[in-house]
């Protein structure tokens, strides 16, 4: 993998990472994936790169359409804020919270529709399932509409502390 760092922009990417990108444009930028997403659905497909733990899901136009994010050796940044670097990776949520303090929960995600960003394990305590992705415009509308406000109250604590 060629890239150290990742800068979430809402909405865009994680840059350089873009929404909208060509794989082979994502393949130019990381590299050739550990496993190499073959067969396509309805969906499209995805790449992954198993060391550093990133997951780039693209349409049947082979355009990028989700970044995923479990933790690993590479520095992730919101809006120029350091989430993670190769040797911590703290729980996100209270930084999300601050800047979207209403997100949503659906299917075990918070979805923080003003980021376009979802983090599941951390606020249910599930270490095996920790992760954060990014969308698009539009990407949880549909399932938002079955959505249930989370249970934030540990992070209401630790932001008052």
């Amino acid at each position: 993998m060629y890239v150290e760092s990742f800068d979430i922009q809402p909405f865009v990417g994680a840059l350089p990472i873009a929404f909208g990108m060509h794989r082979s444009e994502v393949h130019a930028i990381l590299g050739s994936p550990e496993v190499l997403g073959s067969g396509r659905s309805t969906k499209g497909t995805s790449d992954s790169w198993l060391g550093s733990r990133i997951t780039v899901r693209y349409n049947l136009e082979w355009t990028v359409v989700h970044v995923g994010f479990c933790l690993g050796e590479y520095e992730l940044k919101l809006l120029g804020t350091v989430l993670w670097n190769p040797s911590a990776q703290p729980d996100p949520n209270p930084e999300l919270l601050r800047l979207d303090p209403a997100p949503r929960e659906v299917l075990g995600f918070l979805v923080f529709t003003r980021l376009g960003v979802t983090t599941t394990g951390y606020h249910d305590d599930d270490e095996s399932q920790r992760a954060l992705t990014i969308f698009p415009r539009g990407t949880w509308d549909l399932l938002l509409e079955k959505a249930t406000e989370p249970d934030l109250v540990r992070y209401l604590t630790m932001m008052r502390a």
